[in-house]
């Protein structure tokens, strides 16, 4: 059932000023009582004091993820990832969720509570056990650390789009992934077999399903009948393009956006009928079409859809 409502809000105001997003963060908690959010942290690249003081003041929690690290670096270095055959580029990726980590711990010290760290696998480069190979002794290694230092956060990985590399759309607007559903599930399902008293879980974005070509509610339906827990699932639509969808987190007030309220309530009524505790949220942009929509409007739209 649905325990917990999540607005990824960075995705409509992460441009503005740390005192603009801080604003909108307190009303989003006043006006609509919504105070858990999804947040991208970067390594080395601590939190704005502005968002941090925000986050207390509201007793925030928050769902980390590190899909803006991930497609960075990734663009520094396509080798760059959790699941990266290339050792030595497997090991940067896992020294930076190091460094998101700490950060994590600093902010608990600070009265934030955090929820759930995101990570993901990075690009294809190998093959695919080359790739789950990596991404087992990653993930392993990460367990380690967050049993020892950070037991009551739970540790998950975002399905991400997964087209081939001879596709059209250009990374990081697609093919963010290096092991598709079947082979992440067997990788964790792996994982979790040495620690099931702390399994790593997955995460749903709705709107990188599209990516892919999947019926998202077909893959919810899939993962919550599996052997691996669900943490949560993550509503947007992309951007329609000739060559497919895109990555842009398009709302469900753009009709081109592949998303629709409809589908929310789908969503929610599976998710509800669910035996584990689960998360419901959004993450939407400004985006629609080739237009922009103020950020008041989709914080609006995505706050009324959560209710």
């Amino acid at each position: 059932m649905i325990s917990t409502k999540v607005l990824g809000a960075y995705a409509a105001i992460g441009t503005l000023e740390p005192t603009a997003q801080a604003t909108w963060y307190r009303q989003l908690a006043q006006e609509w009582n919504i105070r858990t959010f999804e947040i991208p942290l970067l390594a080395n690249t601590p939190l704005a004091p502005e968002l941090i003081e925000a986050f207390a003041d509201i007793s925030a929690s928050l769902v980390v993820t590190l899909v803006a690290q991930w497609a960075g670096s990734g663009q520094a270095n396509p080798a760059y990832g959790l699941a990266s055959p290339q050792e030595s580029a497997r090991q940067a990726a896992l020294l930076d969720v190091t460094s998101v980590l700490q950060q994590a711990t600093t902010l608990i010290d600070q009265g934030i509570n955090i929820r759930t760290i995101a990570v993901h696998t990075g690009q294809h480069l190998g093959s695919p056990i080359a790739h789950a190979i990596a991404f087992n002794q990653s993930l392993s290694a990460l367990k380690d650390i967050m049993i020892t230092a950070l037991p009551d956060i739970a540790l998950s990985v975002e399905i991400t789009d997964s087209l081939p590399l001879d596709h059209p759309i250009a990374f990081p607007a697609a093919k963010k992934a290096s092991l598709d559903l079947d082979a992440l599930t067997q990788t964790l399902g792996a994982v979790n077999n040495t620690t099931p008293h702390y399994p790593v879980s997955l995460i749903v974005n709705w709107g990188r399903l599209l990516i892919n070509g999947d019926v998202p509610l077909t893959i919810v339906r899939q993962i919550i009948a599996s052997e691996i827990p669900l943490a949560g699932v993550i509503l947007s639509g992309a951007a329609a393009t000739p060559d497919g969808f895109a990555d842009a987190h398009n709302s469900h007030l753009d009709p081109t956006s592949g998303f629709t309220a409809t589908d929310a309530q789908s969503c929610a009524d599976v998710l509800n009928a669910c035996s584990d505790s689960v998360f419901f949220g959004m993450k939407c942009s400004t985006k629609k079409g080739d237009d922009q929509l103020a950020a008041a409007e989709v914080l609006k739209a995505q706050a009324e859809l959560l209710q």
